[in-house]
């Protein structure tokens, strides 16, 4: 392994990688040859991951149409080789890899010194037949060969991983956990129709020499003679072979007689296995006689002990379904089951470049369904540009017709002479453009060119799956013939793809950039290289700071720059790679949030072209998508997750906004139930520890310094503005009012040991009373099984190291916020040691377990519910004698000051990650799961996003081939896509946008009781207007009254009248009651009675109270009328941060008016107990200025 030279902090890469692979990469030596776009590119992003070496070679002479890709060199790096002008700043990237730069001849000798070699686009020194002869080399001695070129709009990758080439894991995706829910012997499925037919069909007929419908016709024929079946003729067409199959199998005539199987059935919704993948099955129970030993069993062997590592066969329909091999001398099954997936090795053999070259393989994954077939169309194109570069040493002169048209003819040639490509067709206009533009280069195609090559070099580890063998993608679309060849400078080659015109308008671009991060990073990059706002308006945001972990992916970043703005120094070092963006740059520091709508503000707003988000959570992303409905901007959206990432594009009017659309994976939480009382994955107890940590060590102490500082008075004022959470808080203050006085060791360690007791042991203990092992549900089903795993207490023990860690790593925390730790000025060196506080702690006795009730919500009850804090008169009571407790403190000002636990993840000498790891562990153990590492523990607890170089710069390149479909003034939707990419495994796949969505008229029904009588309620929800958007807005102006408003609403031209205002919101905040008096004037009677009847008083104030919330709303009715709808709002929400926005946003809620109109008349439904209607129409835009 490399020696590390100077710090450094892998976690997020680490997150996506693995420690095998990390270790895999210190050891790899990788060689880039070529530094045009998609080599610069490639050595880059493998310069960020680290591997042991990385040596660049280029001996060609810069053009200063290579400043538009190569961000690397400036205009005095005119005629110097590429290699030597590009070597300072690429070795400035990783200090931790040897980094160097060859010059001269290329040779076998130089090639076999690494252990993965890159080739990029054409050369002299690598034209066609020197490409393969390398490759040849390569591939004889284990050396992995992979070549990309770019040819204008269009990328290429080969790779060649040689003969048997491990992968020890396909797709990086966690190894998955399923819950057994039942298994069955039954005869084992049908492979293929073909076995189905051959097991029931007269053995003379040749079911081999059949086609499709003829053995689709056998199969239904087989299933109305032999198992009694009956299908109209409609259906016989439409039943598909699954089907078939599956009816087969269900029918006792007609199985698969003389194979056997085991019917595994899973909890939930689907397994997420596939066909061919491993689990290892573990604590299932059956009556019958197993083998002590377990075993490995491939699919369709004879199991004799099923907790064995089994290969499946997933179900071909049923998602919750698998098979394994033949369990019939298990038994029966009686209960549990769990299996935990095993990612076993495979081998894969690749072939030469000659033999590819002519015959290709050519990966699949890569879909467009608007260019199908495309993929073949480039390779002949590419082995056309080849073979016209190694005739003339160079690539076609760009837009030269003749030299197109010869490329075109070279296309034709090798199609006739190459029998591997007859059925390839040969795309005259697509091979024109191909070969016109064959010198030309892009940031965009550079970028994710970069990429998925760095990324492929990399699997040379083991992990992810090499290419087979070739990746074609292209955006020739965008090439419509009038570029303009010819201009000298950076942007000659955009000039020549897409036209002066764009040129033009990419530099007078006005937008908002918001992140500088790994993503921002990217983006800034592609700005620099085509001038995206030179003229124009740059403007940048983020407020964040440069972290050592951020210099793995955010590569304008180095160690120089940590603890400065990543605005800033993101910005600065874009202006190093293009002069000119210093015209148009507008950096800001502050993060985009209603706090700062004072400085992004409605002129800011109204000034832009487009916002390009490279943001890391979905509050502000969700933020800067209402910004950009609400101003009508176009918004381009990214985001990745390991070798995974997604982009998209939102227009106003013509697609879903960015909220109304759910990406994978975000946005998905544990239910809380799961998570208190029955984890049944690892991630649950780590989930559950973080929730501790906050509780036990943020919450408690932050409350009592909230009170310390403000003092007892003004703490209380606070607590009577929200009872509910004021009397946890006021608890919280005073328990750690009493820990302050009594500060020491002893204290901490007692503290750890309560923890400990009550949360592994007497918690454990209260839910087993509650619910013993044989406790049966409402169904009369065992209650423990499935995902309820049966939990086993901790019984304290203080010569069991796990349990003295969590001790000490709990007295640690709170030795730091009561101040018992104390540190010098060179660190967190003043902690006790682990042997003081086992010996503090073996001292302690063991407290008798008491029994407690234990209150449990299902899952299904919890979801959906809303939680709101509730807040009797007896918790009136409570607060009321806690209140004086506080009061009689006394000044509190003069108490000893603590310091909340606040969770870093990033200082390993805190002990925070430790507890989180050692707690978790121990959750774990109480529910017999698997204990997790302590980096896994830091990633789930420290909510770090798996990372990668390769994938930010991949999916920033998609983005920017939606940019430049806005630049060319490209207004049909249908041009544009959405992309979702795995670099692990190949995968682009590229969608039209969706359309927008609609809010339309339909009916929701639901199951209600009433009088012991079930009944379907049905509510009419209709859309004003029909089919409105996120993007329509009931525009109203003046400066009105209440009234006013809600007269100018009914007789909007989108209302069409019919309907009046019942209420009217801003936020959570409600301006305006359309409702009658009398119902709150009855409601405060009510209260006063009952505050004349409370024997206590904390029930008498509480019912005052509601009373005298009742009279405020009677008064704020009465009164409404005559108020301007403008006073209301700044009264309830404050005047707006942007003083500048002329409107306000209202959301409104509205009543059918008694004397109808005839629309609307005939769209209602009758009105009864079991029939309710709701009107849903746009938000209201009150432009009061």
């Amino acid at each position: 392994m490399a020696e590390v030279k100077v710090k450094e902090d892998l976690s997020r890469m680490k997150g996506a990688y693995g420690e095998k692979m990390i270790k895999k990469l210190k050891n790899m030596k990788v060689a880039v040859f070529g530094l045009r776009g998609a080599g610069i590119e490639t050595a880059k992003n493998l310069l960020l991951a680290g591997p042991h070496t990385v040596m660049v070679h280029d001996d060609e002479l810069v053009r200063i149409e290579d400043l538009g890709c190569n961000f690397y060199l400036d205009d005095s790096d005119v005629g110097k080789p590429r290699g030597q002008a590009s070597s300072k700043e690429l070795a400035d990237i990783n200090p931790n890899t040897y980094f160097s730069v060859h010059t001269g001849e290329v040779t076998t000798s130089v090639l076999a010194e690494y252990s993965t070699v890159i080739f990029t686009d054409l050369q002299a020194q690598w034209p066609l037949s020197k490409l393969i002869e390398f490759d040849k080399f390569c591939s004889s001695k284990g050396v992995k060969f992979i070549w990309t070129g770019i040819f204008g709009m269009h990328m290429a990758v080969f790779s060649n991983f040689g003969k048997q080439h491990e992968i020890f894991d396909k797709d990086g995706a966690p190894e998955r956990s399923i819950v057994i829910t039942d298994i069955e012997s039954v005869p084992a499925p049908y492979e293929t129709i073909d076995d189905f037919l051959n097991a029931h069909i007269p053995k003379n007929i040749d079911v081999k020499k059949m086609g499709y419908s003829a053995k689709k016709e056998w199969g239904v024929k087989l299933l109305e003679e032999k198992a009694g079946l009956t299908f109209s003729d409609k259906r016989k067409k439409t039943l598909t072979v699954a089907e078939i199959l599956d009816y087969a199998e269900s029918n006792p005539k007609t199985l698969n007689e003389g194979k056997m199987a085991g019917k595994v059935t899973t909890e939930g919704v689907r397994h997420l296995m596939h066909s061919g993948e491993w689990l290892k099955l573990e604590e299932i129970e059956m009556d019958g006689k197993m083998s002590a030993e377990e075993g490995k069993f491939e699919y369709g062997a004879k199991i004799n002990n099923i907790n064995s590592t089994v290969q499946l066969k997933a179900h071909r329909t049923n998602p919750r379904i698998f098979f394994i091999g033949d369990i019939s001398s298990c038994g029966k099954y009686v209960k549990g089951g769990i299996g935990n997936q095993k990612k076993m090795s495979v081998y894969r053999d690749y072939e030469l470049l000659s033999e590819q070259l002519y015959k290709p393989t050519i990966e699949q994954g890569v879909q467009n369904f608007m260019k199908f077939g495309v993929a073949s169309k480039l390779h002949v194109g590419m082995v056309a540009l080849m073979q016209f570069h190694e005739q003339k040493g160079r690539y076609p002169a760009v837009m030269d017709e003749k030299e197109a048209k010869e490329v075109v003819d070279l296309a034709e040639k090798i199609k006739k002479e190459n029998e591997g490509l007859q059925f390839y067709e040969v795309d005259s206009d697509l091979v024109t453009k191909m070969a016109m533009h064959s010198a030309n280069e892009t940031n965009a195609i550079a970028a994710i060119d970069g990429g998925f090559v760095a990324q492929e070099a990399m699997k040379q580890t083991g992990k992810y799956t090499p290419v087979n063998q070739f990746i074609h993608f292209d955006a020739f679309e965008l090439v419509t013939g009038e570029g303009k060849a010819g201009r000298a400078d950076r942007y000659g080659h955009y000039a020549s793809l897409f036209g002066e015109d764009f040129v033009k308008k990419t530099h007078e671009s006005k937008y908002f950039l918001v992140g500088c991060g790994a993503l921002g990073c990217e983006f800034l990059k592609n700005i620099a290289m085509m001038g995206l706002g030179i003229k124009g308006k740059i403007n940048i945001t983020d407020d964040d700071v440069i972290e050592l972990s951020n210099l793995s992916r955010q590569f304008l970043f180095r160690r120089k720059h940590v603890g400065c703005l990543k605005s800033e120094s993101s910005a600065s070092v874009a202006c190093e790679m293009n002069p000119e963006l210093k015209g148009g740059m507008n950096v800001y520091k502050i993060r985009v949030e209603p706090k700062t709508e004072s400085v992004f503000n409605s002129n800011f707003w109204s000034e832009l072209d487009f916002v390009i988000n490279a943001l890391d959570n979905i509050k502000a992303r969700v933020y800067m998508d209402g910004k950009c409905i609400l101003h009508g901007k176009t918004l381009f959206e990214s985001g990745t997750l390991g070798t995974q990432a997604n982009s998209s594009v939102h227009v106003p009017h013509k697609t879903p906004s960015y909220a109304q659309g759910s990406p994978p994976g975000e946005g998905q939480g544990i239910a809380m139930c799961t998570m208190t009382n029955f984890p049944y994955e690892p991630l649950h107890c780590i989930e559950w520890s973080r929730a501790m940590f906050g509780q036990m060590f943020e919450d408690g102490p932050a409350a009592y310094e909230d009170m310390r500082k403000a003092g007892v008075d003004k703490f209380l004022e606070k607590v009577d503005s929200n009872e509910a959470e004021g009397l946890t808080k006021l608890q919280s203050a005073l328990k750690w009012a009493e820990l302050a006085k009594s500060a020491s060791l002893e204290t901490c360690v007692k503290l750890a040991f309560d923890m400990f007791i009550k949360e592994y042991r007497d918690k454990v203990k209260d839910l087993i009373a509650c619910y013993p092992e044989d406790q049966k549900d409402k169904q009369g089903l065992p209650f423990w099984r499935g995902r309820k795993r049966f939990p086993v207490p901790m019984e304290w023990d203080a010569t069991e190291d796990v349990y003295i860690n969590f001790i000490w790593h709990t007295a640690c925390i709170f030795a730091d916020i009561l101040g018992v730790a104390k540190h010098s000025k060179n660190g967190r060196d003043g902690y006790p040691t682990k042997d003081a506080c086992a010996k503090i702690a073996a001292s302690l006795s063991v407290p008798e377990w008491k029994a407690s009730s234990v209150d449990i919500e299902d899952e299904e009850e919890e979801e959906g519910k809303k939680k709101t804090p509730s807040f009797s008169a007896d918790d009136m009571n409570l607060l009321e004698n806690l209140k004086k407790e506080a009061k009689a403190i006394g000044d509190v000002t003069s108490l000893p000051s603590l310091e909340p636990g606040d969770f870093e993840k990033d200082d390993d000498s805190n002990h925070h990650i430790d507890w989180i790891t050692a707690s978790a562990n121990l959750r774990a153990d109480t529910r017999r799961l698997k204990r997790s590492e302590r980096h896994h523990c830091r990633m789930v607890a420290g909510r770090i996003i798996a990372a990668i170089a390769t994938t930010t710069a991949s999916i920033t390149g998609f983005i920017f081939l939606e940019v430049y479909k806005r630049l060319l003034g490209i207004d049909d939707i249908e041009k544009y896509n959405w992309n979702t990419i795995n670099l692990a495994t190949n995968q682009i796949i590229s969608e039209m946008p969706a359309d927008p969505k609609e809010n339309y008229t339909y009916v929701k029904k639901e199951q209600m009781e009433e009088d012991n009588k079930v009944f379907t309620k049905e509510t009419t929800i209709i859309a004003v207007p029909d089919k409105f958007t996120c993007y329509d807005f009931i525009d109203i102006k003046g400066d009105l009254t209440f009234g006013e408003l809600v007269g100018e609403f009914k007789k909007h031209p989108m209302i069409q009248g019919g309907l009046t205002i019942s209420g009217l919101f801003a936020g959570k905040a409600s301006l305006y009651d359309g409702a009658d008096v009398s119902t709150y004037e009855k409601r405060k009677k009510t209260a006063l009675e009952r505050a004349a009847k409370a024997k206590s008083a904390g029930h008498k104030k509480h019912f005052a109270r509601q009373a005298d919330n009742w009279q405020k709303f009677i008064d704020a009715i009465k009164k409404q009328d005559n108020l301007k709808v403008s006073q209301k709002y700044f009264e309830l929400c404050g005047k707006p941060s942007d003083s500048t926005q002329p409107f306000l946003l209202l959301d409104c809620a509205v009543h059918v008016d008694p004397g109808l109109p005839a629309w609307l008349n005939s769209r209602l439904p009758k009105r009864d107990n079991t029939h309710d209607l709701e009107i849903n129409t746009p938000s209201i835009r009150l432009w009061y200025k």
